[in-house]
């Protein structure tokens, strides 16, 4: 797998259903500068992938972060209970991936909502990227590839287009507008760079990965960062505020409208499309390889670590896949999506923590490390006290899943200790 092929993994898992949805979210918390709020949430992505970085170069393995947490946290219950929560969290995105994909699917073709076409439209992508997980890291790498380049194709033409066309006014800060509410937006958007860690997964399959692997992690993100700041420039430059707001959930296709004609509708539905599909390929890559590690590490059970059809990770991928294939079609997911983005902030909080104990041996800056730990502990508390505020689920969500982690965990390595005596 070369630099591009790894940067794509990357970046297919931070373009996926998040952006069609979190721009409106972003301007009605900061108003007409939620472009800043990609700024400043792309920031602390940045600053943790120095850490991922850094982790990754001396100790590559396909198990990525499950591997940082185990060397940085000693302790089998805490890496345990951090790595299970992990994995679960991988799970319900990837969920809310595949079950995107089929309303979208639905919407484009004009089918009936209920009409069971959005189910066999999520079965059938999770069924094909499992499928291409099993032939090999190259195949995994070059689809990718190739469904990334459409889809940043077309938001880079949205965005190309959109620009000739900003009002200059509609991007200055209204009286409303304070900066609290552009870190508090920034706060709930990190979720949609929360896949830049599964490039850390391609250690073992990435030619010459000590050289290229910081590169395709910093790629990954600024190639993002500078997508999402275009497409949110675009959308609050073109349309007024209660316009983003009255499309909220669809507001990209909104803002192609006036820009492409009611082609900008379709073309940004494809959009969406494909970027769900290469969310949901990047996301069973890394994560059955997590899952593979966390299993090797005595915290899960070992039948996960067997081969299957002469994959090394054949049953991770089947168990990763069945889940992901029933959560999607019974489970309505938004709320467990907004879960999702909270487990990802402890757990890259809890990657740079494991690098601040391990910076001798990885030769990390301390200093860089604890702006990345005030970051995402930061952007964990803003996203916490919006979703208090609004009384969301997600939140007992959270709180049920990290506590069913940890005791899980608790439980399993007592058992382990009391079949060793």
């Amino acid at each position: 797998m070369g630099i591009w092929s790894a940067a794509s993994i990357g970046v297919g898992a931070m373009i996926g259903a998040g952006i069609f949805a979190l721009v409106g979210i972003a301007v009605e918390i900061a108003g007409k500068t939620a472009y800043l709020a990609f700024f400043f949430a792309g920031a602390v992505a940045l600053l943790t992938t120095y850490s991922v970085s850094r982790l990754a170069v001396i100790y590559p393995s396909k198990g990525g972060r499950v591997k940082f947490i185990n060397m940085g946290f000693p302790g089998p219950v805490v890496s345990g209970g951090l790595n299970v929560t992990m994995w679960l969290g991988y799970i319900i995105v990837t969920s809310l991936y595949a079950r995107a994909f089929g309303e979208y699917g639905v919407a484009l073709f004009g089918l009936e909502k209920d009409s069971g076409w959005a189910i066999l439209f999520s079965s059938m992508v999770v069924l094909l990227f499992v499928i291409i997980n099993f032939t090999s890291p190259s195949v995994v790498g070059k689809s990718e590839l190739a469904i990334v380049l459409v889809k940043v194709g077309i938001l880079l033409l949205f965005g190309i287009l959109g620009l000739g066309m900003i009002r200059g006014e509609n991007l200055l800060p209204a009286g409303e507008s304070s900066f609290s509410d552009i870190i508090l937006a920034a706060g709930v958007v990190f979720m949609s760079y929360e896949g830049f860690g599964l490039v850390a997964n391609t250690a073992e399959d990435l030619k010459d990965p000590r050289r290229n692997l910081p590169r395709a992690l910093f790629l990954s993100v600024l190639v993002v960062m500078g997508l999402y700041l275009l497409v949110t420039v675009v959308v609050v430059g073109n349309l007024s505020i209660p316009q983003i707001l009255r499309a909220k959930e669809y507001v990209l296709a909104q803002a192609a409208q006036p820009i492409m004609g009611s082609f900008g509708f379709t073309l940004m539905a494809l959009a969406a499309l494909f970027s769900t599909a290469s969310a949901i390929n990047a996301t069973l890559y890394g994560p059955v390889h997590m899952l593979q590690e966390t299993a090797r590490a005595g915290q899960l059970p070992e039948i996960l670590t067997r081969r299957l059809f002469h994959h090394q990770s054949g049953v991770a991928l089947i168990v990763n896949g069945s889940i992901i294939l029933v959560l999607s079609n019974l489970l309505g997911l938004k709320a467990i999506a907004e879960t999702g983005s909270l487990i990802f902030l402890i757990i890259y909080t809890a990657v740079n923590v494991a690098n601040l104990r391990l910076y001798r041996e990885t030769g990390s800056k301390r200093w860089i490390i604890w702006t990345a730990i005030a970051g995402t502990l930061f952007s964990f508390a803003a996203l916490f006290y919006y979703e208090c505020r609004r009384g969301r689920a997600s939140v007992f969500m959270l709180i049920g899943l990290v506590t069913l982690s940890f005791l899980y965990q608790w439980i399993h390595q007592k058992g382990i200790r009391a079949g060793d005596g």
